[in-house]
């Protein structure tokens, strides 16, 4: 299958929006290697994912995107697909996650989510995190060698035991615990 891109806290969607429009159709017609992603944001809050699906709405609406980047059946294999997710990345129950989406009470519902976002980063060969809101190790919240702010090992351990080996991660603003 096609190499796959995760936007893992992907807000309103505008990378994965971007990564979908370079690579594919449009990549391909420019000259580039054909190689099509399918490109994922994963977002904790609802809001800002009712954002990013507007927008892939709106790019499809324009001609952007294919109707199928929602995450149907393509057509070829020239169409990058985009798909956005919202629930929690994490293996363990999350605070954050369970006040901020209580009215959201069925248990099967979550689990599902869950299990598809896990099996998402388990197919990772980029994974991009924006991590400026994310909390930090309370152990070691600064690391003096490194000379950043490293993330909780809760996500350290969450990505080091989902995503397969030789998956690229990129976090910035905190670092994963090394």
């Amino acid at each position: 299958g096609n190499p796959t891109m995760v936007d893992l806290g992907s807000g309103c969607g505008r990378l994965v929006l971007y990564a979908a429009l370079t690579r594919g159709s449009s990549a391909i017609n420019r000259g580039r290697e054909n190689v099509v992603w399918d490109v994922h944001g994963i977002e904790i809050g609802t809001q800002l994912h009712s954002l990013a699906i507007n927008s892939l709405r709106r790019g499809v609406d324009e001609g952007l995107f294919s109707m199928n980047s929602f995450g149907g059946e393509i057509d070829g294999d020239s169409v990058s697909r985009v798909t956005f997710h919202n629930g929690n990345a994490l293996l363990v129950d999350d605070p954050y996650f369970a006040q901020h989406n209580a009215q959201d009470d069925n248990h099967d519902v979550n689990e599902n989510r869950k299990n598809s976002i896990q099996s998402i980063l388990s197919q990772a060969k980029l994974l991009f995190a924006y991590s400026t809101v994310w909390e930090t190790d309370s152990m070691q919240p600064f690391h003096q060698d490194m000379q950043a702010m490293i993330l909780s090992p809760k996500w350290s351990q969450t990505l080091a035991s989902l995503c397969p080996r030789g998956c690229v991660a990129i976090a910035t603003d905190r670092a994963l615990n090394p």
